[in-house]
C-alpha cells in the first residue's frame, strides 16, 4: 500500500505551498521551498486528476474481464461496497496491523498468498509502525531497521522503507486483495509521527495521496483504537485532507474506540463514507444499529474478537465465537466481515498457525456467503422469523447469548436465518418466494444438504463440531 516502483512522487501542492521531491542516496529528501534543492533530481507531482494505473494482474481470483477486483466505491444505496466494475464485493477481512514493519519481503508473501488462498480479499494495516500497533519500535524502523523519515522529519521520507512497503501493497493488488489502510493511526501519533504542525499532517497525507495514486487497491482509514481529542483530530483530519488534495476520493472511514461506530461521534461521523463497526459484545447489536442509522451507508463489522484472544476477559474465543460474528455481522446489514487473531502483531511461529481452524471455518462460511446474491439481504423485523427468536439482552460475551437473526431479500427468494443453539421456531413461509427451498448448512464445514421447508421448523442437532449453531439458508438459490 505504498509507494510505487515508477512512482517517485513524493511531493505535491498543499494549500498553495509548492513541495520539490528529491531522491538522495539511500533516501527521499521531501524539500519545502525554505529548504532549497541540494543534491539529487526532481520531478513535479501529477497532477489531481491523473487516473489511477492498474497494477497487472494475476491469475487468482479474476473479474470477468481478467483484472482483480477491489473494494472501490459504495453502491448507490449506500448498503454494501463495489468493485472496479460496480458489482456488489463481500469483504472478507483480515487485521494484521503491523504487516508493512513486522515482516520481510519473503515472509510478506507468505502471509498474502496463504490469505489469498483462502478467499480473503481485505487487510487492515498500518502504514507506519509503533510497539503498540505491533511494531518492532517506536521510531518506526522496520524489523531490519528500515526507518520511514529521516531525522524524524515526517516531509523527509527515506526511499527504501517506502518502497518496500508499496511493493507489498501491490502485491497484495496482484492478489486481488484491497487494504483498509491507516497512513497514521493513533498509536503512531506521537512516535515516529512525531510532528504537532496541523501543516506537517496535511503535507504528509498529500504525499500519502501521491505514492499511492497508482495503488488500485486502498480505502482510506484514521482512528484505531481512538478516543477524539481537538488537538489529535486536527492532524488525523488534514492528514485526509492532504490524500483529497491529490484528488484521491476513495472511501474513507475511522475506527474510534469511544463509540461503536463513527457515525456515533459528532465530529468524525459526517466525514466518513462508511462505518467502521467496533464492538467484542454480541455483534448483531451495534452492526443494526449503524444499519439503522441515518445518513445510510455501509455498516461493516471491522473489528470483534479476534481468535486467540478475548478483550472482555477470561471467556475464550472459541471457532464458535468467530462463526457467530461472521453470520450474525451478515444477517444484521453487514457486507462482509473482518476476521482477526493474536497474530496481528505476527506473534513468534505466526506461519503454523496462517491456516489455524478459526480461519479455515471463516474462510468456509464466507464461500457460502458469497455464492448467494446476499446484497439483496434486508434484516428481518420479526416478519419472517415470527417466533423462537430468543436472546439476551444482557449478554456480555459473544457467546452468552443465543438470539436468531434472520435476513430476507425484498422479493423473497433469498434468507438466511443463523440459529446459534438447538431449538424449534416459527416461519412466515409467505415472506418467501414462490418455489422456495431450504438448506441447513454446519458452519463448522460449509457444507449444506436439503431439508424440509415448513411453518414450524428445528435445528438438525449437533454439527460436525460439536456445537448447536446452524446457518439455514431459504429460498430458490440452491446450495451444495
Amino acid at each position: 500500500m505504498r509507494l510505487p516502483d515508477a512512482a517517485r512522487y513524493a511531493a505535491a501542492l498543499v494549500a498553495g505551498v509548492a513541495l520539490l521531491a528529491v531522491a538522495a542516496f539511500a533516501g527521499y529528501r521531501v524539500l519545502r521551498p525554505d529548504r532549497p534543492g541540494q543534491d539529487g533530481w526532481y520531478e513535479r507531482p501529477p497532477a489531481a486528476d491523473t487516473p489511477l494505473r492498474p497494477v497487472q494482474p494475476s491469475t487468482s481470483r479474476p473479474t470477468r474481464d481478467g483484472e482483480q477486483r477491489f473494494v472501490t466505491a459504495i453502491s448507490t444505496d449506500g448498503r454494501y461496497f463495489v468493485d472496479q466494475d460496480g458489482d456488489a464485493i463481500l469483504v472478507r477481512g483480515d487485521a494484521p496491523w503491523s504487516l508493512l514493519v513486522d515482516l520481510l519481503p519473503d515472509e510478506a508473501e507468505t502471509y498474502l498468498t496463504t490469505r489469498s488462498e483462502q478467499g480473503f480479499n481485505a487487510l487492515v494495516v498500518s502504514l507506519l509502525g509503533n510497539p503498540a500497533n505491533g511494531g518492532p519500535s517506536a521510531d518506526g524502523a522496520t524489523v531490519d531497521g528500515l526507518l520511514p523519515f529521516a531525522d524524524g522529519d515526517v516531509t523527509r521520507w527515506n526511499r527504501p522503507y517506502w518502497d518496500r512497503a508499496h511493493s507489498t501493497l501491490e502485491r497484495a493488488a496482484e492478489l486481488g486483495i484491497t487494504v483498509l489502510l491507516y497512513p497514521l493511526d493513533s498509536w503512531t501519533l506521537g512516535e515516529p509521527f512525531a510532528s504537532g504542525s496541523v501543516e506537517d499532517c496535511r503535507t504528509y497525507g498529500a504525499l500519502v495521496g501521491h505514492w499511492a495514486a497508482d495503488l488500485p487497491n486502498i480505502l482510506w482509514m484514521t482512528g484505531g483504537d481512538y478516543t477524539p481529542d481537538p488537538e489529535r483530530d486536527a492532524c488525523l483530519e488534514a492528514v485526509q485532507e492532504g490524500i483529497r488534495s491529490t484528488g484521491d476520493r476513495r472511501p474513507f472511514s475511522a475506527q474510534l474506540i469511544s463509540v461503536r461506530f463513527a457515525g456515533q461521534d459528532p465530529h468524525w461521523g459526517p466525514l466518513v463514507d462508511w462505518d467502521f463497526v467496533y464492538t467484542y459484545q454480541p455483534v448483531y447489536e451495534a452492526v443494526r444499529e449503524a444499519y439503522d442509522t441515518a445518513p445510510v451507508r455501509p455498516a461493516l463489522l471491522a473489528e470483534s474478537n479476534y481468535e486467540g484472544e478475548n478483550n472482555l476477559g477470561d471467556a475464550p474465543t472459541t471457532t464458535e465465537t468467530l462463526r457467530r460474528q461472521v453470520l450474525w455481522a451478515v444477517t444484521s446489514g453487514s457486507p462482509g466481515d473482518v476476521y482477526g487473531s493474536d497474530d496481528w502483531e505476527f506473534l513468534p511461529g505466526w506461519q503454523d498457525r496462517l491456516r489455524s481452524e478459526g480461519a479455515e471455518q471463516v474462510a468456509r462460511l464466507r464461500e457460502v456467503v458469497g455464492a448467494l446474491p446476499w446484497w439483496t439481504l434486508v434484516p428481518d423485523d420479526g416478519r419472517l422469523l415470527v417466533g423462537g427468536a430468543g436472546g439476551n439482552p444482557d449478554a456480555f460475551d459473544q457467546l452468552e447469548s443465543d438470539l436468531a437473526t434472520a435476513a430476507v431479500s425484498a422479493g423473497g427468494d433469498l434468507a438466511l436465518l443463523y440459529v446459534p443453539t438447538e431449538r424449534g421456531f416459527t416461519l412466515d413461509v409467505e415472506r418467501l418466494a414462490p418455489g422456495s427451498r431450504a438448506w441447513w448448512v454446519d458452519p463448522t464445514t460449509g457444507t449444506g444438504r436439503a431439508a424440509e421447508l415448513g411453518a414450524t421448523m428445528a435445528t438438525p442437532g449437533r454439527n460436525a463440531g460439536g456445537d448447536e449453531d446452524w446457518l439455514l439458508v431459504l429460498g430458490t438459490h440452491p446450495v451444495s
